[in-house]
């Protein structure tokens, strides 16, 4: 039996592409920095307060 069948040469092959694909993608699309709205939704959905206070926000 072969060590390097095509179907390992393949699979290879498609990971490298997809893993470039991935770096390409990341170094070309900017990120989107967090706004204020998203910021209040991960308050709301956090940890409790420490204060004893309730989790709604204002």
């Amino acid at each position: 039996m072969r060590t390097t069948s095509p179907r390992l040469l393949g699979c290879l092959l498609l990971a490298v592409l997809v893993g470039g694909l991935g770096i390409g993608l990341r170094r070309a699309v900017a990120v989107t920095p967090v706004d204020a709205a998203f910021r209040a939704v991960l308050r709301a959905y956090g940890p409790p307060d420490s204060t004893g206070g309730s989790q709604q926000h204002d």
